[in-house]
């Protein structure tokens, strides 16, 4: 491998592990419970959603530093079945916490899409791996354009291309897994949010 080929994939790598589901979620997340609420509420449905995020990251991290999966993002398809199912369990769970704390419709309708979507690609990935990079991408930028309108939205728009080059020039997935996951996420962001 060359130099400015290795360069090229570090730099995809870094682009990757900071444009992650988990950051672009929590951004489209934050971003919806702010401009739909005041302060106090949203801080508390931003609680709720970053404690559900943790849980499946430190599950994950236990699973790495176990040597049960071979990385943060578990490369392997053989490997995500039961993260997977933690991961859409927080989904639930964090569903719940929204309906109990009387959430705005537009946020509850974003995590159930987005759950949504995530499941699908689980699914999906049992069979023929798809790239949840760009599924959390593409549910981003439909549901930020859709909710947040192009002055908020757009940055989401922006990432998405970002996320799928930076998972094609890593080598973690190839042009069609990465364009799959995006069209199941912004599919599921339509279909909940038009």
């Amino acid at each position: 491998m060359e130099a400015g080929d290795f360069r090229q994939r570090r730099a995809a790598r870094l682009l990757a592990d900071v444009l992650n589901p988990f950051t672009i979620f929590t951004a489209l997340y934050a971003l919806m419970a702010f401009s739909g609420t005041g302060p106090v509420r949203a801080f508390l449905y931003l609680a709720v959603e970053l404690v559900a995020a943790s849980l499946v990251a430190l599950y994950v991290f236990a699973l790495r530093r176990g040597g049960l999966v071979g990385g943060f993002w578990i490369p392997a398809r053989r490997e995500r079945l039961v993260p997977a199912l933690i991961l859409l369990s927080a989904f639930a769970a964090l569903l719940v916490a929204l309906a109990l704390l009387d959430a705005p419709p537009d946020l509850f309708r974003t995590t159930l899409s987005m759950g949504l979507a995530a499941a699908s690609v689980a699914t999906l990935t049992l069979f023929w791996k798809a790239s949840a990079h760009s599924t959390v991408a593409g549910h981003a930028a439909a549901a930020g354009l859709l909710t947040l309108g192009p002055s908020l939205g757009l940055p989401f728009a922006l990432a998405l291309p970002v996320v799928i080059w930076a998972r094609l020039t890593s080598g973690a997935h190839t042009l069609p897994q990465t364009l799959v996951g995006a069209v199941v996420g912004a599919a599921f962001a339509a279909l909940f949010l038009t």
